[in-house]
């Protein structure tokens, strides 16, 4: 799932296509999607190992409490991936983008 709503990429550009779905038009927006996916899964991953531990009376797991929880979590991992704060970015940059995305990076 691309976000492209609230996306603090001033000078990139989100392409569409006849889907409707937003694709990343450089390999910088492609990284840090990435980024975000891989964050988004992670958060996702965590969150079921601790529903697990709660209690089935517990006022705080709710079908609208989860639902709540999940949106913050895509918008936790959009922020974060946008920030590079990860390095997962940076790295496919290096990686993919060959020797003038390393100058770029450092």
């Amino acid at each position: 799932m691309i976000n492209a709503i609230g996306s603090s990429n001033a000078g990139n550009t989100i392409a569409g296509d006849l889907t409707g779905s937003a694709r990343p038009t450089n390999i910088e927006q492609a990284a840090q999607e990435f980024e975000a996916i891989f964050l988004r899964s992670m958060l996702q991953q965590m969150r079921k190992a601790a529903d697990v531990l709660a209690a089935d009376d517990d006022p705080f797991n709710s079908k609208q409490q989860r639902m709540m929880r999940d949106f913050y979590d895509d918008t936790l991992a959009t922020n974060l991936a946008s920030q590079r704060s990860g390095g997962i970015a940076n790295l496919l940059i290096q990686q993919l983008g060959g020797n003038n995305a390393t100058a770029e990076v450092e």
